[in-house]
């Protein structure tokens, strides 16, 4: 069973999913899929990392809900790493992909992109709606950086990563306008 905090967690992952799809609309696959230089991400790529990252939290966390019992509790160093993190996020601070993550597709139109992007949250919600009632404090995520993390702690991690890559989104878009 979901706790209320999860599912309010999931609609503002979900309302800024649909702030960053919502000013993409009327780009073309051309302008999507332009990278300003050879080492900079396309707009369709840093979607599409988005859209993995998310992915790739939610099978880790289902795979870990199949002996939810036997995870250890999120503690006191899950709770400093967790801010550590989010703290980071929230700054301009440029991240590593980890190595889990392959290098993002390019090539995607808008309605690929939003596709995918619809098909994983089908997922992520299901598995926000049935959350085991009293597992929320079990560590669930594994995050490549912080450690582990519960799940709401996860959700938040998923938030403000979304968040981080807005700027980039838009310095995309900017270069695209002049």
């Amino acid at each position: 069973m979901r706790t209320n905090n999860l599912v309010l967690k999931y609609i503002e992952l979900s309302e800024i999913k649909n702030r960053i799809l919502n000013n993409l609309v009327d780009y073309t696959a051309e302008e999507l899929n332009f990278k300003p230089s050879e080492n900079e991400w396309s707009i369709s790529q840093v979607v599409e990392h988005l859209i993995e990252s998310e992915a790739g939290v939610n099978k880790y966390i289902n795979f870990k809900l199949k002996n939810i019992e036997e995870q250890p509790k999120a503690g006191i160093r899950s709770f400093l790493n967790s801010k550590v993190l989010n703290k980071k996020l929230k700054s301009n601070e440029k991240f590593k992909v980890p190595t889990v993550l392959s290098e993002p597709e390019l090539g995607n139109d808008y309605s690929d992109l939003k596709e995918k992007w619809d098909n994983s949250r089908m997922f992520l919600i299901k598995t926000v709606e049935t959350f085991p009632k009293g597992k929320i404090k079990k560590a669930i995520f594994n995050h490549p950086v912080a450690g582990l993390l519960n799940m709401h702690q996860t959700m938040l991690f998923l938030i403000n990563h979304l968040d981080h890559h807005i700027p980039q989104i838009d310095a995309l878009r900017i270069k695209l306008a002049d």
